[in-house]
């Protein structure tokens, strides 16, 4: 649940630093939640899933109740580059750079969740990597991000 817990953190931080914007009448209220979410979630977390499915794929495979494979590694390489542009779009003020990065990781994540749904319909797939907490995730971090991203808009 390391991504649930980068989420939390998050939403935290960004609340935290919404709440200290608004009480100071500062600027784009929601940029402090923008810059934690993909800080901690996109970046930090694309790089724990880099390790994850790069290096203990078996681990990876068998929470998602699938076998292990050499596409892993692969998986494990698109996580690293979300890790790096969100690491990237948190310390960038370019709004076209963090639309990219948003829009990358709405894709992914909702194509993500549409084969979850398949594998619990199709397959009664529903180990924990696969029904549980990623598949909320995959299914709610997006629109969040999307609402943040829309949000943060200067005025």
């Amino acid at each position: 649940n390391a991504f649930l817990v980068l989420f939390v953190l998050a939403v935290f931080f960004g609340l935290i630093g919404f709440v200290r914007k608004s009480n100071n009448k500062q600027g784009q209220l929601w940029e402090p939640s923008v810059f934690w979410m993909l800080l901690l979630f996109v970046g930090v977390g694309g790089m724990y899933g880099f390790l994850m499915h790069g290096f203990y794929g078996d681990i990876a495979a068998k929470e998602i109740g699938w076998a292990n494979s050499p596409f892993q590694w692969e998986v494990g390489v698109a996580n690293l580059v979300f890790g790096l542009l969100g690491v990237v779009g948190a310390f960038s003020k370019s709004r076209g750079f963090r639309l990219a990065t948003v829009l990358g990781i709405t894709v992914w994540f909702w194509g993500d969740a549409a084969g979850h749904i398949y594998q619990m319909v199709a397959k009664d797939d529903f180990s924990p990597g696969n029904a549980g907490t990623w598949f909320w995730l995959d299914v709610i971090s997006p629109a969040v991000l999307l609402f943040l991203h829309i949000a943060n808009r200067r005025k």
